[in-house]
């Protein structure tokens, strides 16, 4: 590999999304924790956890933790491994582009980089926040637009641990404008897990598992109170079967093709039914009160966030909203992880 290649990582609570600059084939999205099965003393990290047979029991330990690195010699060991085997580099020889959470306190922010160059051997890093890499490339995308020439925009970054409502003018984050909710991903992760352990098979030790049952059936609902009524009785049209997996022939289970002429396990407890559930659980962004969170909503939010910015900026900002998440993290309005709502 010719020297200082840069390399771009987005360092999220569930995920780190990782590549070659300029080559979105080399696009990779691997797990930001390690992993074992209960009763085994093997572990595995970052990319190796996708190899897992069966992820029943899966025991899951994250370096981050609300949205801030908490464990350093884990993030440290898991950026070796993603580095070395994922992307293929040698941390001496690469530039780094790096995300760096909102609001991080100086103190990870110094860590940060002394785990980078001390201990990781990396010679050159830019570091950023991830809200304005996500409007730079939406501009790149869409060049004609006046808000996106001026470097500006209301992103939505709906992360693992929180989501924010960011405004940005000349590519810069205005800090007094931006807005948080104290929700995402993890949080709707456990919300689905307590609402289907009630009603159909427990699965509240399964929070891998559910992260993926989570990502496959769960979809913002435009009329929830239509799609609600619809739920209603055995006919509801959204009713989904979950077959969970056996760790044989099946490692992490499938939705139940009953259109293809798939038959019900003739085991209930191998088969998890998901109904409501599956828009009930992102409703919760929308309405936080709902789950016993008395903070505004992802709307209310936003407004919140384009007001406290310069009025001058007020139309730019409403013309330019971006939402931006790993499908990893919250549930896609769509099948593109940046939507212009």
């Amino acid at each position: 590999m010719a020297p200082h290649q840069t390399v771009v990582m987005d360092n999220g609570g569930c995920t780190i999304k990782v590549g070659l600059a300029g080559d979105l084939s080399s696009l990779r999205m691997i797990p930001n924790c390690t992993a074992k099965v209960k009763g085994e003393r093997q572990g595995y990290i970052a990319d190796t956890v996708l190899a897992f047979k069966d992820v029943l029991s899966l025991v899951v330990r994250r370096p981050i933790d609300r949205g801030y690195v908490v464990s350093w010699d884990l993030q440290r060991d898991i950026w070796t491994r993603v580095l070395k085997h994922v992307v293929g580099v040698n941390a001496s020889t690469i530039r780094l582009v790096l995300t760096e959470p909102l609001f991080n306190l100086p103190a990870l922010h110094d860590t940060l980089l002394q785990v980078l160059f001390e201990e990781i051997g990396v010679q050159e890093v830019f570091i950023g926040p991830p809200p304005v890499f996500s409007l730079r490339w939406h501009a790149h995308c869409h060049p004609g637009s006046l808000a996106n020439t001026a470097g500006c925009g209301l992103v939505v970054d709906a992360g693992f641990s929180f989501t924010h409502a960011v405004p940005v003018f000349d590519w810069r984050v205005l800090q007094p404008a931006v807005r948080r909710i104290d929700l995402g991903g993890k949080a709707l992760t456990n919300h689905m897990k307590a609402l289907v352990s009630y009603r159909s098979i427990n699965m509240m030790e399964e929070t891998y598992l559910m992260e993926l049952i989570k990502e496959q059936l769960c979809f913002v609902s435009q009329d929830p109170q239509t799609d609600l009524a619809a739920s209603r009785g055995k006919a509801s049209r959204h009713r989904r079967v979950y077959v969970l997996p056996d760790g044989v022939s099946d490692k992490l289970g499938h939705v139940l093709d009953e259109a293809g002429g798939e038959t019900m396990p003739i085991q209930k407890d191998t088969a998890l039914v998901v109904n409501s559930e599956r828009f009930m659980v992102p409703e919760a962004i929308f309405h936080p009160s709902g789950i016993g969170l008395e903070q505004a909503g992802l709307a209310e939010t936003i407004a919140a966030a384009v007001q406290a910015a310069h009025p001058t900026l007020h139309g730019l900002l409403y013309s330019n909203v971006l939402l931006t998440g790993s499908d990893r993290d919250v549930p896609a309005i769509n099948q593109n992880n940046h939507t212009d709502p």
